[in-house]
């Protein structure tokens, strides 16, 4: 059993905040990150930034396992970023899955 070779690359997009792309065998997503900017009253959090993760399938809309993904990735981004510098704001990461070989 071998892992498969993986890879990232950084800044890759001009309009996100913050890009990369990762690849792990014939695997790649496409990553942009925003914020932290001015959240909506709807989801604005007093005391930290509120994060969303939206995940986008290669084809068609995103599912119950895309969102099942969503929540996973959303929950281990809160333990590592750093929120509280930037309360009452968003930062919205954004993946786009651009193939999948089994690796996503």
């Amino acid at each position: 059993c071998r892992l498969r070779p993986f890879s990232c690359e950084l800044g890759l997009l001009s309009r996100p905040d913050g890009s990369a792309t990762f690849l792990q065998g014939d695997t790649s997503v496409l990553a942009g990150l925003y914020g932290p900017a001015e959240a909506r009253i709807s989801k604005e959090l007093p005391d930290r930034a509120a994060l969303e993760v939206l995940l986008r399938p290669k084809v068609g809309l995103p599912g119950v396992l895309e969102r099942s993904r969503e929540q996973l990735l959303r929950q281990t981004c809160e333990a590592v970023v750093l929120g509280v510098l930037h309360p009452r704001t968003a930062i919205s990461l954004v993946l786009q899955v651009l193939s999948d070989a089994g690796s996503v």
